[in-house]
């Protein structure tokens, strides 16, 4: 392995091995969203008992507790959670051992996240597969649909990286982040579908909607497993996906060679 890849693969074992030293945490948060699951559902169930109709926005009873579990699971999946950590790195003057070593920030960031994140992707995996079974009745789980329901998660998780990254970018600027953070997160979640399903807006919302990357973080994957997205349009919808990482990959590095130009000027 040469000197550049072993850095980094070094990197992700360390990311792995802190997430299994606080593995504690990662089970309580994935048990603090059983709440939330939980409300929705009955929710759901109350909404078509006063109804009194078999769909509400096009979804059945079935889909749309089935969408509410399956978004909850993708929302954790392509969850970042380093944006803190860069801003102090920021913040508290860390970015410059990074700035004086070869290793690039960007690289070891995307390694640290991904070695900390590979066992929750095996727990969620194992969930998934589970509600999928046992939702089967209300869910296509077509092996096309299914692979390339895969093949979206992925990169939903590439675009929440990268649009997390970008926003982490503004520690360079602003100090105190942690409300644009937290906001940030909130409407990202609403704009992603993780909440309720983005049919459910007026055509005007939807349409800003459509236009903006979130959508491909939840809903997007969501809408594949519950067969709600034409055969003819998936591979077209992934090759947005793919456009939207090249766009945010721009973004993310222009940010980051402006901020640190900032960074550097005023002494590091």
């Amino acid at each position: 392995m040469s000197g550049a890849a072993g850095k980094y693969a070094k990197t992700f074992v360390m990311g792995l091995q802190n997430a299994l030293e606080y593995r504690a945490n990662f089970a309580l948060s994935l048990l603090s969203s059983i709440f939330p699951i939980v409300v929705q559902v009955f929710l759901w169930l109350a909404v078509f008992q006063s109804a009194a109709r078999p769909s509400v926005f096009g979804y059945t009873r079935g889909e749309l507790i089935a969408y509410s579990i399956l978004a909850a699971l993708f929302g954790k999946l392509a969850a970042a959670g380093f944006e803190h950590e860069i801003a102090g790195d920021i913040k508290d003057g860390r970015l410059s051992k990074f700035v004086v070593q070869p290793i690039h920030y960007f690289l070891f960031r995307l390694c640290s996240f991904l070695g900390e994140k590979s066992i929750h992707y095996l727990v969620i995996a194992v969930l998934t597969a589970g509600v999928v079974f046992a939702l089967r009745s209300d869910i296509q789980p077509e092996p096309m649909r299914i692979l390339v329901c895969l093949t979206a998660l992925i990169l939903s998780v590439a675009i929440n990286f990268l649009i997390f990254f970008s926003l982490s970018m503004t520690a360079f600027w602003i100090q105190e982040v942690w409300g644009i953070y937290l906001a940030f997160s909130l409407l990202a979640n609403i704009a992603g579908g993780g909440l309720f399903p983005l049919d459910m807006f007026s055509d005007s919302v939807r349409a800003v909607l459509n236009l903006l990357p979130f959508k491909y973080i939840v809903y997007f994957p969501a809408q594949l497993l519950l067969g709600k997205v034409p055969s003819g349009d998936m591979l077209a919808s992934v090759s947005v996906q793919l456009l939207w990482i090249l766009v945010l990959t721009l973004v993310s590095m222009l940010l980051w060679r402006t901020g640190l130009r900032k960074y550097e000027s005023v002494g590091g």
